[in-house]
């Protein structure tokens, strides 16, 4: 029998969080990895280190294959502390948004003798070969350009390439570099534990289940009743297609499976607007000067902007003159989950490390292209020399010249990855609107709108003027000290805000440690009293606020309005960007630019001279803005439809 490995990566952290006098808990990402072999049914556990109040995927195996119907069973341990679901006040719970990738082969494919016509390749074998694979030139006769990638498989012997050889390839030696890929998931015939429920998430949520054209990309589990505590779910189940996916029954593969905690908001109304005097705010249609006046979202029906009472409408020129917002653009009636934090550095690392090294060198600031050896600037986001901003996401120190790379977190800058000081737990900055959207797209969830983002601030309640994201209009404004810096336990060692609510801006900011801060930084704090000192949302969701901002489809132009809420598919081009039809910045086929995009939220300094202002909820000044640099206070967080 041959000798199979498992692989692992750690979790990215454990908060506590506090929600309308709920102990909640801070989780992020979490994989396992295993490799299999069909043929075989060999069943392979996977057990990582115990991280105490962390989401974790744990003892991973496949079972249950059915060659007849080319399914397996993806099974895993899923646990977490202090997750919740209630039937009062928010009425709504937290949950795992649990996808899988996998990856063909054993090894890359090596190929002598190798020979082209046009695009067509012909070699010994196509057997593992896979569209989307990067392929070089490594001997004979022949050249291809670095960005070639087979784009279809035609014949046991031939394939096609996405670009014609520079040189016609005669006697050549080729190699091809294995991808990661998302796995096709069943819309039923998963194994909840006791205490949980499964809902698969389609690509098109609403559509009829279709196993390559409307499949589930992954499952979100959840408390079935009321409860507050841990949950340790064993055994859990996931139907993966893996015909769907083209994978033969006796091919030898390795998946990885993520999870990633989200919080439910539910469907009703709620106001855009707080009634206060926000740069832009949202008002209704019959305001001509003053205080905006409240504008309720009845129901995702076509919306008509116009300065006319009934309609929606803006107190400056962010609203982008008169128009319609379709029936499909998401206007935050409908229930959504939102990731309850900042996209983190680890799972920037985690994303960075699935990728092609095309892909790779487009998702960093740092030139990181084939034929690259040597980086001067490994801190790969910044293209700063050195650690800057708190942004420690770092590339390895052995670059191959061609092929994917290894990246990890160093926040403490000694050269040695994922130490218990190296930031993984931060919010990930640098973040351009392409960076962030190409995560969306790869995790199966899409951007959230900036009618959903006032929605998952306020929820239902009757606006506050001016209010933050924790429903008050008052804001701590002394800045911070921070105690273990860089770790899973980073907290506020002084000046933590115990009436008002506590947010990372340019008043707060740590003069030490000047960046983002770890995410749900605030709820763990031991003087901590409950939605407004932590900075939590109505619903639970963190840092809305604050620390970065968060990137929203503004209803301020033509692109923007366009946006029809499609989900991301799993899969990205072949140069690393998102490719969703409609999203903001689309040119072709790829999301390669910004327009449609804008800010929300304000974070810890950033472009805008009125910095507090910039954080209250209601606050558009800055939601036409699509420029895309990377910048000090620029993060990303996604949602997903329900079902």
């Amino acid at each position: 029998m041959s000798e199979f490995k498992t692989f692992w990566c750690t979790d990215d952290f454990m908060r506590q969080n506090k929600q309308n006098g709920i102990f909640l808990r801070c989780y992020n990402i979490r994989k396992s990895v295993l490799k299999f072999h069909f043929t075989l049914c060999v069943i392979l556990l996977f057990s990582g280190n115990i991280l105490a109040n962390n989401i974790q995927v744990a003892n991973t195996s496949l079972t249950g294959r059915n060659t007849a119907n080319q399914f397996t069973l993806v099974q895993f341990d899923l646990s977490w502390e202090n997750n919740w679901r209630i039937s009062v006040g928010p009425s709504n719970w937290d949950a795992a948004w649990v996808f899988v990738k996998f990856q063909v082969g054993a090894s890359d494919p090596i190929f002598t003798g190798v020979s082209s016509s046009g695009t067509t390749i012909t070699v010994s074998s196509t057997y593992n070969l896979r569209v989307g694979m990067p392929i070089i030139v490594t001997g004979g006769t022949g050249a291809l350009n670095e960005n070639t990638v087979i784009s279809s498989i035609i014949s046991p012997t031939q394939f096609i390439v996405s670009l014609a050889p520079t040189t016609p390839l005669s006697n050549a030696s080729v190699k091809c570099f294995r991808i990661w890929e998302h796995a096709r998931l069943n819309h039923n015939g998963h194994t909840a534990p006791s205490g949980s429920t499964i809902d698969a998430g389609l690509l098109t949520p609403g559509s009829a289940f279709n196993t390559t054209t409307n499949p589930a990309l992954g499952v979100f589990i959840y408390r079935n009743t009321d409860g507050i505590g841990a949950n340790n779910l064993t055994n859990t189940q996931l139907r993966w297609n893996y015909g769907a996916n083209g994978v033969p029954d006796n091919a030898v593969v390795s998946v990885k499976v993520f999870a990633v905690e989200m919080v439910f908001v539910p469907q009703g109304n709620f106001y855009l607007g707080s009634g206060g005097i926000e740069g832009g705010s949202f008002t209704d249609g019959s305001w001509s000067s003053g205080a905006a006046i409240p504008f309720q979202i009845t129901s995702e029906n076509a919306l008509s902007i116009a300065p006319s009472a009934g309609n929606l409408w803006g107190v400056s020129s962010t609203i982008g003159g008169t128009g319609t917002l379709s029936a499909s653009y998401p206007k935050g009636f409908s229930a959504v989950y939102m990731m309850k934090y900042e996209i983190s550095q680890q799972q920037y690392v985690d994303f960075l490390n699935m990728l092609t090294r095309v892909q790779q060198n487009n998702r960093t600031s740092t030139n990181l292209s084939v034929g690259v050896t040597s980086v001067s600037n490994r801190f790969v986001m910044t293209n700063t020399s050195g650690l800057l901003d708190r942004c420690g996401v770092r590339v390895s120190n052995l670059v191959p010249s061609n092929g994917s790379i290894t990246f990890y977190c160093d926040g403490n800058v000694n050269g040695i990855g994922s130490e218990a000081n190296d930031g993984q737990w931060l919010a990930m900055n640098y973040l351009n609107w392409k960076d962030g959207a190409a995560y969306l797209d790869w995790s199966g969830l899409r951007p959230m709108t900036e009618l959903e983002y006032e929605k998952a601030c306020r929820g239902s309640l009757t606006p506050v003027a001016n209010e933050f994201s924790w429903g008050t209009s008052s804001i701590a404004d002394t800045p911070y000290t921070l105690s273990s810096p860089n770790t899973a336990q980073e907290g506020i060692a002084s000046n933590f805000g115990t009436t008002a609510g506590n947010a990372n801006y340019i008043s707060t900011i740590p003069q030490a440690q000047q960046g983002p801060l770890r995410v749900g930084v605030f709820s763990a704090n031991s003087s901590n009293t409950g939605r407004v000192t932590s900075g939590a949302s109505y619903w639970g969701i963190m840092e809305l606020s604050g620390n970065l901002w968060e990137r929203a489809v503004t209803v301020g132009n033509t692109d923007g309005r366009n946006y029809t809420g499609i989900h991301g598919d799993g899969f990205l081009s072949s140069g690393g960007f998102a490719n969703v039809n409609a999203w903001p910045g689309l040119i072709g086929t790829e999301v390669s630019g910004s327009e449609g995009s804008g800010y929300r939220g304000g974070s810890l300094g950033g472009f805008e001279t009125s910095f507090v202002n910039r954080l209250r909820v209601s606050d558009r000044a800055s939601a036409t803005i699509s420029t895309d640099d990377r910048d000090i206070g620029r993060g990303f967080r996604g949602v997903r439809s329900w079902l």
